[in-house]
């Protein structure tokens, strides 16, 4: 009987450890690789952000608590660590534009959106406004060689050129709270509402063209990214999983879960899809970035 017990728990155990190498059972989504500081004693401090540059084909990561970034090239692999001097303060999120020889970033700790300039080695902060209110710069993405930046203050999403002035505002009219996140497809800008659990669909001129509601699947969502097939994927922070949903707004399922083990959450806080189809999750409590494929 004890042989049996034991074969039992072998099996049970092995069995659990087949379960966490995938993303869900039921999930079409494998996970694939983590990008992670593997210096012992160096490893990532809440990390925030990602931006992925396509031209290099590099993964940057914003180590929020280290006030540093990390790239990765598109295998995983570290690549560079820069603390930029030691200048950033409370890094969240990070982009560049095309034409330009640096990254452009959020600071919470200077309430600044920052340029990083690679070629004079310095970092030039600026302050923004919209309409004479002082900007917190949340959220930042690049479309069509313009600045996107999400406001903590109002909620909204507001337009930039490149030297900063400031063109369209993208709001949430029937909602208290305003945006959480947003993305772009096509010509579209994507927008995440926390309170209502809704997501709205904009043209680029700033007419609101759709609005998706996200029903009960989801608690508390910070992040959308939609997939090379159009589908959503929300983001759930108190949920430690990700909600899919069709073109349409159909739910379809849930995967991952809460834990501290690979393929598992913590306390997500990013969701991107990367050039090459591969969904990236930003887990600020396991201090790591998760890659998934299908």
């Amino acid at each position: 009987m004890r042989i049996i017990h034991q074969t039992y728990c072998l099996l049970f155990l092995f069995l659990v450890v087949l379960i966490s190498s995938s993303a869900q059972a039921g999930s079409p989504w494998q996970w694939d690789f983590t990008l992670k500081q593997k210096v012992i004693g160096d490893a990532m401090h809440r990390p925030t952000g990602l931006y992925i540059d396509r031209k290099k084909q590099y993964y940057y990561v914003v180590d929020s608590g280290k006030n540093r970034l990390l790239s990765f090239d598109r295998n995983g692999e570290l690549l560079h660590i820069l603390n930029a001097g030691k200048a950033l303060k409370l890094p969240y999120s990070m982009t560049r534009l095309n034409s330009t020889n640096g990254l452009w970033i959020t600071e919470k700790g200077k309430n600044s959106l920052s340029f990083i300039d690679f070629k004079n080695k310095k970092v030039i902060p600026h302050t923004l406004s919209y309409r004479g209110q002082v900007v917190y710069p949340d959220r930042i993405r690049e479309q069509n060689g313009k600045l996107f930046v999400l406001d903590k203050l109002s909620g909204s999403i507001i337009e930039y050129s490149r030297k900063l002035t400031a063109g369209r505002s993208f709001s949430c009219t029937d909602c208290s709270l305003g945006f959480v996140d947003f993305t772009f497809r096509g010509n579209k800008l994507w927008a995440l509402e926390q309170s209502t659990r809704a997501v709205y669909r904009f043209s680029l001129d700033g007419r609101q063209e759709k609005v998706i509601r996200l029903g009960d699947q989801v608690i508390f969502p910070v992040s959308l990214a939609i997939g090379p097939s159009g589908f959503l994927y929300i983001l759930d922070r108190h949920r430690r999983d990700i909600a899919v949903y069709d073109k349409n707004g159909a739910f379809k399922y849930h995967f991952l879960r809460k834990g501290i083990t690979r393929g598992r959450l913590y306390y997500p806080i990013a969701l991107r899809f990367d050039p090459w189809g591969r969904l990236c999750v930003v887990d600020e409590g396991n201090a790591r970035v998760e890659v998934y494929r299908r």
